[in-house]
């Protein structure tokens, strides 16, 4: 039942000799206010039986029956209905399809991606540093489904790149001084006047060898890591696949309880890029910084 579907105009219900009644008018427009009360609260019942329209305090009371103890600094109402929709639909039997889901649900359809690790029994869930909100409620689904001898690992990434084009101008050189009647600073003895781009940056030109080699400095040039502006790692994998750069590296909660800022630096300590994050830690977390160089 909508606002439009509920009809608050008593006056209207009244005969007409009543409705020109000032005394009526005022009953009609006070009662009016009550049922506007009245409607308010039965929505609020109504919207309140389903998790996904439920207000602040009803989230509140199925938190506190579920044990979950929730954080209104970070977490939006939107992130802790969800979290109660994962708690309450997690039940087995626990697949690679109910994961996959469960993905779908918490992230987003085609935003995060599996891999498994058969050998080494590791099983790796990767998403953007951007959705790492739901990195902690990722972490408690995977702890309650997974098999105890699959260790999982949180792997954010985050992806940047370099963009490059090339435009071709074309100039022609004006002398204004024949040979013996230069007159010294009168004007410059030669100018050159544009003839317009015969080649835009739009037209591709640059070739796969030049965006390889430049991913490969790429690589060659970033040395380490610093964390939230203080902890540096420099034990970095560091992958080149044609033109595209990735460099990965593992932290625990020892080092760091959040990263709400990564950099990667050079030999001298100078930033190459910076990012502002929130990746929670909750576990051993892995992180890949994907650097893409392409031409556009």
């Amino acid at each position: 039942m909508s606002k439009a579907e509920f009809d608050r105009n008593l006056l209207a219900l009244l005969p007409p000799w009543y409705r020109d009644n000032l005394d009526y008018q005022q009953i009609c427009s006070t009662e009016e206010t009550a049922f506007d009360t009245l409607f308010g609260h039965v929505m609020s019942v109504t919207d309140n039986l389903f998790f996904q329209t439920m207000d602040e305090g009803a989230v509140r009371q199925w938190e506190s029956v579920l044990s979950i103890i929730p954080n209104p600094l970070t977490e939006t109402l939107e992130f802790r209905r969800a979290r109660l929709i994962n708690r309450i639909n997690t039940r087995p039997p626990f697949t690679l399809r109910f994961l996959y889901q469960k993905l779908d649900e918490l992230i987003a359809p085609n935003q995060w991606q599996v891999a498994m690790d058969y050998a080494n029994h590791t099983l790796y869930v990767q998403s953007s540093a951007e959705n790492q909100l739901y990195a902690i409620e990722i972490a408690y689904t995977m702890e309650n489904i997974k098999p105890a001898h699959i260790v999982y690992i949180n792997a954010p990434f985050l992806q940047t790149g370099l963009v490059l084009s090339e435009e071709i101008e074309l100039f022609q050189q004006t002398f204004h001084y024949t040979l013996g009647s230069w007159g010294l600073g009168t004007l410059p003895f030669a100018t050159d006047q544009s003839k317009g781009v015969i080649k835009m940056p739009e037209t591709p030109s640059i070739q796969q060898q030049m965006l390889t080699d430049i991913a490969g400095f790429v690589a060659e040039d970033i040395a380490k890591v610093r964390i939230n502006g203080v902890q540096l790692i420099a034990d970095l994998l560091k992958l080149q696949n044609d033109h595209s750069v990735t460099v990965s590296y593992t932290i625990s909660r020892e080092q760091v309880e959040d990263i709400t800022k990564l950099e990667l630096l050079d030999r001298a300590d100078r930033v190459l890029t910076s990012s502002a994050v929130y990746v929670p830690i909750a576990s051993q977390t892995m992180v890949k910084h994907v650097i893409p160089v392409k031409e556009g």
